[in-house]
């Protein structure tokens, strides 16, 4: 059996990094029968100071089969600390999570060069996109160009997750970069949504996502504040990744008209996801780009149509009857799809809801995607 380093700054019990978390932690969910993970992260969550109060530090763990955790406290971050865990498992591959960070990231690859690590894979998690660079453009420019300069990536594979995503890897890393494709997996669920009927002439709506400006928020309330037709409940989940940002949202809620109501939950642990979706009659998400979008799929699974971005690997939703992709260009086709949804009656909603939640069972139900992930370490 193979052995698999992984180097990710959040892993479990962590959940406020999204995507990054829930894609890697899928993965080992399906994949532990056929490797064994050894998983160093940080012993906090994302956004976070305090540490988890329920995990040992600085020592392997190991909570199921084929998976051990060694969780790293912030005074023990050195580099004797990861050349030591590089050279003590004797791993097959190496796999790395994200570019920028420099202890679970940049270190980790530099270390396992010197070691003679044989196969070192990089997941990107779509920071290539062009959403995601326009957030601190300058220093991410910077970066990239060091370490094109310095082919600081020579001999290292990156793991893309669509088409999209290879030709960003491409641009930014270089033309003759090796990749391996393989499309994230969803979340393991197997239970039928239960849900409530829905109210003609009224919208619960849900956006789970960091707070931050790639996320686009601040557009998606702005597109609320247009809605007058309806009786509309919009709720915000997920962490402030940027106070400014923020505080924008903030001013916008505070000018809704009387009809939409907007409440901030704040957080809630991934697990309890699939459960909240239920409550919702909508996912809203007009992002800037996503490599995957975990809570796009994970709203088809609780037979919740999405109104989304046409900047997602999700398309022709409208054809599929679960839901609209729109150009962010426009915001009032981004409106009147929410007032039609508002519209709708409980029969002709359960339409839209049988059909999101067909599509997620026939897409998980995918075996292309699981031999696409055993590949990526073969």
């Amino acid at each position: 059996m193979k052995k698999i380093l992984s180097f990710t700054d959040y892993y479990w019990p962590g959940y406020k990094a999204g995507g990054t978390i829930r894609a890697f932690m899928n993965q080992v969910d399906y994949l532990k029968e056929d490797f064994e993970f050894f998983i160093v992260t940080r012993d906090t969550d994302y956004t976070e100071t305090v540490p988890y109060t329920d995990v040992v530090k600085n020592q392997w763990t190991h909570p199921e089969p084929n998976v051990h955790i060694y969780y790293v406290s912030a005074d023990a971050q050195k580099t004797g600390l990861f050349r030591k865990l590089i050279a003590e498992v004797d791993h097959d591959v190496v796999y790395i999570h994200l570019l920028f960070g420099f202890w679970f990231s940049i270190l980790p690859l530099v270390l396992a060069k010197i070691h003679g690590s044989k196969t070192i894979i990089v997941a990107a998690h779509g920071v290539l996109g062009h959403g995601a660079l326009g957030v601190k453009p300058g220093r991410k420019k910077v970066f990239l160009s060091a370490m094109k300069l310095t082919g600081f990536y020579r001999g290292t594979i990156f793991h893309s997750v669509t088409d999209h995503e290879t030709v960003d890897i491409r641009t930014h890393i270089g033309p003759k970069t090796k990749i391996r494709e393989a499309r994230e997996l969803p979340r393991k669920v197997s239970t039928v949504p239960v849900r409530g009927q829905k109210t003609e002439g009224e919208l619960k709506i849900v956006t789970i996502a960091r707070i931050s400006p790639e996320k686009n928020q601040l557009f998606a309330l702005e597109i609320l504040k247009g809605c007058t037709k309806n009786k509309i409940q919009y709720d915000l989940v997920g962490p402030v990744h940027d106070e400014n940002y923020w505080s924008l949202c903030k001013t916008v809620i505070e000018s809704m008209p009387p009809n939409v109501r907007v409440t901030y939950r704040g957080s809630i642990n991934s697990e309890l996801i699939p459960g909240e979706l239920q409550q919702y009659d909508l996912m809203l998400l007009p992002t800037t780009g996503e490599n995957f979008g975990h809570t796009i799929l994970e709203s088809f699974m609780a037979g919740c149509p999405v109104i989304i971005s046409d900047q997602t690997p999700w398309k022709k939703l409208a054809q599929a009857g679960i839901g609209l992709d729109i150009p962010l260009k426009d915001p009032d086709v981004f409106r009147a799809g929410i007032e039609h949804f508002a519209a709708l009656g409980p029969v002709d909603f359960e339409v839209y809801s049988d059909k999101a939640y067909k599509f997620a069972w026939d897409y998980c139900a995918n075996p292309e995607m699981l031999g696409e992930n055993r590949n990526l370490f073969e």
